[in-house]
């Protein structure tokens, strides 16, 4: 129990407050650069999911896989992840270094078919600073100079459960409150538009996962996924300032409506005490999102995800998983009809050590095709630890 209060008294306010993950530019547009989920045990799986499930795993991208942990323990997971970005531009590069805790989440069994689980996970961050020069009309060369910047993004409080029905399926839900702040500012010669959007919403996603097994020590387990659209509730203000004459304006703004998307994702995983293989693929609903600027549009995603593991030594005992994946996802913010193609390869390694805990770290590259000439490119090299460990809960009241 003193793991749980440390994680809850220091780790939560560090996820919420500090969250900055990107120094992308078309992070400016719609909730932020959105998370993929990768962190976690199978980071270097490619961030599948939906059809995973382990005794010592809070796999959280489908709750119904909650129905697996091991009953008589509080099962907990706590992750950071630190990347190397370069952004490309009409032959202009530019690179930062971006990192974060990642993932944080404590899970038990609450009755005999009843399970569940409390988390907390980045969704979006914003992080960009862009200085534009522009000729003046009407004077010979005048050159001004206005400065961008933008910081901030989404984080999620998850309440998940899961029931087990039978001894083959599971069904789980994620009850969540979405709440952040985004800040961008604008800067030019002496005057400065700073504009503040704080978001909240609750929101709903559930999830299905059937294991089929083949004999003892084999089985194939198809997972589902479903979350709802909702729309965030937004409090913007703006305030304007001058330097040269100490004037500030300060009001509320109308703003566009903005939503968590809905979305459809299945998996399917192939499991043998040595091997695993698995798929994902989903789909988000993002065109209902509304643009403030003619340029600027939002299309729904389609993302493919592919991961196995091979585990070396006794499955049982101290384990090591060795792990490859990969993945591709178009843009869900378009620029001027840019549309670009995401692609990502990654590795991994799972370490069980001998007090059962498990440490884990993976890496992941990221590159895009499909970028019109001159658009930014992205290409990033990702880094992620993870913890998972156990302690044991009461026996007299899980019984």
């Amino acid at each position: 129990m003193k793991y749980i209060l440390f994680l809850l008294t220091w780790c939560v306010p560090t996820l919420m407050v500090a969250q900055n993950t990107t120094n992308s530019p078309t992070s400016m547009f719609g909730i932020g650069e959105v998370t993929t989920g990768d962190g976690g045990q199978y980071a270097g799986m490619g961030g599948v999911g939906i059809a995973l499930r382990g005794n010592s795993f809070l796999n959280l991208t489908n709750p119904a896989a909650l129905t697996e942990i091991d009953s008589l323990k509080f099962t907990i997971e706590a992750g950071v992840m630190g990347a190397y970005k370069k952004y490309t531009q009409s032959g202009i590069g530019n690179n930062s270094t971006v990192g974060n805790l990642n993932n944080l989440a404590v899970g038990f069994r609450i009755l005999p078919r009843w399970y569940g689980a409390l988390s907390i996970s980045p969704i979006s961050s914003v992080g960009y600073a862009i200085t534009l020069d522009q000729q003046v009309e009407g004077t010979n060369g005048g050159i001004i100079s206005s400065y961008f910047e933008g910081d901030g993004g989404l984080s999620r409080i998850n309440l998940s459960n899961a029931f087990l029905i039978g001894k083959n399926l599971s069904l789980g839900a994620n009850l969540s409150y979405i709440t952040g702040t985004i800040t961008q500012t604008e800067t030019q010669g002496s005057a400065t538009r700073e504009e503040t959007s704080r978001k909240t919403a609750c929101y709903a996603d559930l999830g299905m996962q059937y294991k089929y097994n083949l004999n003892k020590n084999n089985a194939f387990i198809l997972g589902a996924t479903y979350g709802f659209k909702q729309q965030l509730s937004q409090k913007n203000e703006l305030s304007v300032s001058s330097t040269s004459d100490d004037t500030t304006i300060d009001k509320s703004e109308h703003s566009v409506k903005q939503y968590m998307p809905q979305f459809i994702g299945i998996g399917l995983s192939y499991n043998t005490p040595k091997w695993s293989f698995s798929g994902d693929y989903k789909w988000i609903q993002w065109n209902k999102m509304e643009s403030s600027q003619s340029i600027v549009s939002y299309a729904n995603q389609n993302l493919l995800k592919l991961g196995l593991a091979y585990t070396l030594g006794n499955p049982y005992r101290t384990p090591i998983k060795l792990m490859l994946g990969a993945g591709t996802s178009n843009s869900y913010v378009v620029i001027k009809k840019n549309e670009p193609q995401n692609y990502y390869i990654s590795t991994g390694a799972a370490f069980t050590l001998k007090n059962k805990n498990i440490f884990s770290f993976g890496a992941k590259y990221s590159d895009q095709t499909k970028v019109n000439t001159g658009m930014p490119r992205e290409q990033s090299l990702s880094f992620y630890l993870n913890i998972s460990f156990s302690e044991r809960a009461y026996r007299g009241k899980l019984q």
